[in-house]
């Protein structure tokens, strides 16, 4: 056990030390010292708009929650998924792996005392499953979306075809050998039941105009927060521009090598600036506000913690759109 939490311990370190290092290296490319220079000209009514947008996200994201939680008929209240969507953001920004906060939840949710079923686990674990899974599709709609638009921007030549066609194959092999093992796992009845059910609560028609235009609405609050912040700066930056670039961010963030995205996301968004023609150092800037907004947003998060509502039963939520579920 203690060398299991060793193994642990040392990877958290190493994830936190690579954030360091590539957030310092670019920083020293960007130009630190503008940075500094640039964080006194903020304006604070840009910042406020684009925390009052971060903010706007948890209720969103904890809809989404409870939706997924309702079809696969797990008890969730939409008052606690709100809490605990902001407690799991806090912890997947602080905490190594960057999944701590939603195995958080699935354990807090399972150990509900309404959870009776016998399969509490398994329900909690499904419905954060579904619900991140809706998040990166339509992420990687959107992503999908505006990555040939950067073909405007970007010089393209023979070897960066050959460099997506190295991708491609390397995704294409990873992907093969994924299904090979998942067929040779030998699953319980109750869980492949389960995986059918969770598939059609994801693809479903009748879902996914539910559960989508969510997920694309969380791309677009994010990019809507990140243009605030460049114009708390003073930063000329469209909104064209900002859809572009901020999905491509968010995909990077979630690599599992960083501690919270950090140094990523900075490192992503000074080479998207540079491929657009503007200055790298602004885009620094805006990465690390960006950043900073999303971690003081969650403190909230913290008081779910309190022993009061740690205990507090799981109820029905009355979202609007239980009666389309049960059509």
């Amino acid at each position: 056990m203690s060398m299991r939490w060793g193994k642990r311990a040392a990877s958290g370190w190493l994830q936190a030390g690579s954030s360091m290092l590539v957030l310092g290296a670019t920083l020293v490319a960007a130009g630190r010292s503008s940075f500094w220079q640039q964080l006194g000209h903020l304006r604070l009514p840009w910042l406020v708009w684009a925390a009052a947008i971060l903010l706007v996200q948890f209720p969103i994201m904890a809809a989404r929650w409870c939706l997924f939680a309702r079809v696969l008929a797990v008890p969730l209240s939409f008052s606690h998924a709100l809490s605990e969507y902001v407690l799991a953001t806090l912890l997947n920004q602080v905490l190594p792996f960057g999944v701590w906060g939603d195995v958080t939840r699935v354990v807090r949710h399972a150990k509900a005392p309404d959870q009776g079923d016998g399969h509490g686990y398994t329900g909690a674990a499904l419905a954060v499953v579904l619900e991140r899974a809706s998040g990166q599709l339509g992420l990687w709609l959107v992503v999908l979306a505006v990555l040939p638009t950067w073909t405007l921007l970007v010089p393209w030549r023979a070897s960066t075809n050959r460099a997506l066609g190295t991708l491609g194959l390397v995704t294409a092999a990873i992907a093969a050998v994924g299904i090979v093992l998942l067929r040779r796992v030998r699953a319980s009845k109750i869980w492949q039941a389960r995986a059918r059910e969770s598939l059609r609560a994801l693809v479903a028609p009748r879902m996914l105009v539910l559960h989508l235009p969510l997920s694309l609405l969380l791309v677009g609050l994010h990019t809507s927060a990140f243009f605030c912040i460049a114009h708390a700066f003073g930063f000329a930056l469209s909104f064209e521009l900002a859809i572009r670039a901020v999905p491509l961010v968010l995909v990077a963030t979630t690599l599992p090598f960083f501690l919270g995205g950090w140094g990523i996301r900075e490192a992503t968004v000074a080479g998207l600036y540079h491929a657009a023609g503007l200055a790298s150092a602004n885009g620094v800037s805006i990465a690390i506000v960006y950043g900073c907004l999303s971690l003081l947003t969650s403190l909230p998060g913290l008081w779910s913690l309190r022993p009061r509502l740690a205990g507090a039963p799981l109820v029905n939520s009355g979202l609007p759109h239980e009666q389309a579920l049960r059509q």
